[in-house]
């Protein structure tokens, strides 16, 4: 497994615990279950861990995408911008949630507030961590980039199938020995 392998594999895990953190939450907070609310701060807590993950592994997989030629490096430097944000608030809301799980424990008066905090810092998360995937997505995802505005203020719409000269077969499928054989320094081997 490369470092871009890896990447992928683990970079949906904090978007989705955070996620599901954040509708726990909310739902503890109408049932008023300590036992679903620990569940949530819980989940918090693992999705900020997850999200460090993820985000030490962005770097050596920039560092392998680097190599093959159909990958934008705006697309990388707006991704990686979006995860310094995201990794950031997703830090601040496991520690938050990790504070009212131990506030909680102690039965101190503040765990209420504390607890409410994490869930609106979850909530938080929910939404930087997508927007940071989505980010991501576009990467080797073109289909899902926003068509692009020149300098000149014309609107360059993604390469369809459609159309003489767009560069992709008539199916829209493109094989992806072509995609690897674009950079013939590429050191690795095709997947």
């Amino acid at each position: 497994m490369n470092a871009a392998h890896f990447h992928l594999v683990i970079n949906h895990f904090p978007i989705v615990l955070m996620l599901a953190s954040a509708a726990i939450g909310i739902h503890g907070l109408f049932r008023k279950s300590k036992e679903i609310q620990s569940i949530a701060l819980s989940l918090s807590v693992v999705a900020s861990l997850a999200a460090l993950a993820t985000y030490f592994s962005g770097e050596p997989a920039a560092d392998f995408l680097e190599n093959a030629a159909i990958v934008n490096d705006a697309h990388i430097e707006e991704h990686e911008e979006a995860a310094e944000k995201a990794v950031v608030v997703t830090t601040v809301s496991g520690l938050a949630a990790a504070a009212a799980f131990f506030l909680a424990s102690r039965k101190s008066p503040m765990a209420g507030r504390a607890y409410l905090a994490a869930t609106g810092l979850a909530i938080a998360s929910s939404a930087i961590l997508g927007w940071t995937g989505s980010k991501g997505g576009v990467i080797r995802h073109p289909e899902v980039a926003e068509p692009t505005t020149g300098s000149t203020g014309d609107q360059h719409p993604l390469p369809t199938s459609e159309g003489a000269g767009s560069g992709l077969e008539e199916s829209g499928d493109q094989d992806i020995d072509t995609e690897f054989e674009a950079n013939p320094n590429r050191t690795d081997s095709p997947p």
